[in-house]
């Protein structure tokens, strides 16, 4: 089960991907690399939405 240290977790290690990936102004590399992280964020984000739920019919 996730529990929200590991999204947080999860969500500072993608913030320092997304800043990585700002400084690589590199046309194909970066649009890649910058949909690869949408895709992570939209998975933490589904994440955060579950833990919610869960600590909500608690």
């Amino acid at each position: 089960m996730t529990n929200k240290s590991d999204i947080d977790a999860a969500q500072k290690a993608i913030d320092a991907a997304s800043n990585a990936i700002d400084k690589l102004d590199l046309c194909g590399l970066y649009d890649c690399a910058w949909q690869a992280n949408n895709g992570y964020q939209r998975i933490i984000d589904y994440n955060k939405e579950q833990l919610e739920v869960t600590d909500d019919e608690q």
